[in-house]
């Protein structure tokens, strides 16, 4: 199990800045809309390139796998550099990059547009939850982690159906520069927000550091059982949304505007949750995380079976956003609690080991999806959140810092 010593100067509530609570927040909610803003626009970016559907899911294939890469390079070279400093540096990367995006006349500029867009959320991402745990105490990291979370839930809330509307009313060129502002926002809040004094300096950065810190982090027990099943959780929610915009509006004959609409009432079901997490604490991060998965493991079944009742696949939509809520807040806080000491490289593998699972998971469920429809997709992800469920039983709590 990993070390669950608090690191000096941790502070005991994020209570105490709230302004910095807040943006990191929005600056998850507007990297994280990204992945969940492509999959209903993939249409509309393919008829604009005059290219198959399927080939235009090579945007989000890139982006996943860059940002995979990205987040441990950053989370083990950049230890040293103060949160807020990586998130505002990512924000104005990724800004630019969807900034020249809506410039792009050949889909291969998209494509490196995607990656470099990829590789500044890989920055963003880890950062901003080692932040949650930098902000709070041991008792109320399901809280802290929760109210940084919530981001994702203004992203698919929020930000998504924008972005959907915006590419309808104009194009979705519009849409995601549209984005690229609102990062550029995000980073000026950061900037000016009164921050924690910096966590200590943890040695110079050379080679062998380096290689010891990721050994530090893979070969404890607790990190890799946390950083398993999150890539099995994230592979099955990928698996199962990345087809779901196209689903939709192939069987209700929805536009790009009604479909971003209706996937944001998953959205409402995470925000719910990660407003509430405190009772997480209460309950248990490993507790709550068994619980959600094995809820997701029916759920993802029978959300692939409801697509065409729209009152049923709102239904779905709103408890899938309940129980991943429960889950991701609940797993973001256990890889807080693992290798303390190295809590950005340990946020940076969690973030890469959700990518590395939408990675493995998307060619595979794509196969299904055309062989055998979006049931069988449900299928497989449903019984891998099972299997993921059955996995995380085994972390178990840990000793509490003194």
């Amino acid at each position: 199990m990993g070390n669950t010593a608090e690191p000096a100067g941790a502070a005991g509530s994020i209570d105490g800045y709230p302004l910095l609570t807040r943006a990191a927040m929005l600056a998850v909610a507007t990297v994280g809309a990204t992945i969940f803003a492509i999959s209903p626009l993939l249409p509309d970016i393919a008829d604009s390139f005059a290219i198959a559907p399927g080939h235009a899911g090579l945007l989000l294939t890139v982006y996943s796998i860059v940002l995979a890469l990205a987040a441990p390079i950053v989370g083990l070279t950049a230890k040293q550099l103060p949160r807020s400093r990586l998130i505002i540096a990512g924000l104005v990367v990724f800004a630019l990059a969807w900034l020249g995006a809506g410039q792009a006349r050949s889909f291969e500029v998209l494509l490196a547009l995607g990656a470099l867009a990829g590789a500044a959320t890989g920055t963003v991402l880890p950062a901003a939850y080692a932040l949650a745990g930098d902000l709070s105490s041991y008792e109320q990291r399901g809280r802290a982690v929760g109210r940084i979370v919530s981001g994702w839930s203004i992203a698919i809330l929020l930000v998504v159906p924008t972005m959907a509307f915006a590419a309808q009313a104009i194009d979705w060129r519009g849409a995601f520069i549209g984005l690229a502002i609102a990062a550029l926002g995000c980073a000026v809040a950061i900037a000016v927000a009164p921050k924690p004094p910096p966590v200590p300096a943890l040695g110079p950065l050379v080679v062998a550091a380096l290689v010891a810190d990721l050994r530090a982090v893979l070969s404890d027990r607790g990190a890799q059982l946390v950083l398993a099943v999150n890539l099995i959780d994230m592979g099955a929610f990928y698996g199962v949304y990345t087809f779901l915009g196209s689903e939709l509006r192939q069987v209700n004959g929805w536009d790009s505007g009604v479909t971003g609409l209706v996937i944001a009432v998953y959205g409402l079901g995470l925000y719910i949750v990660t407003r509430n997490a405190h009772w997480i604490d209460r309950v248990g991060k490993e507790r709550s995380g068994v619980i959600a998965l094995g809820g997701l493991g029916a759920l993802l079944v029978m959300l692939t079976l409801v697509v065409g009742f729209p009152v049923l696949a709102l239904i779905g939509l709103l408890c899938w956003g309940l129980l991943q809520g429960t889950f991701f807040t609940a797993i973001t806080a256990l890889a807080t609690e693992q290798v303390v000491r190295l809590r950005g490289v340990m946020t940076a593998m969690l973030s890469c080991s959700t990518y590395v699972g939408v990675t493995l998971f998307t060619p595979c469920t794509a196969w299904l999806y055309d062989r055998f429809g979006y049931y069988a997709v449900g299928i497989a992800c449903g019984l891998a959140s099972i299997a993921g469920a059955a996995l995380l039983t085994r972390v178990g709590a840990g000793a509490r810092p003194a």
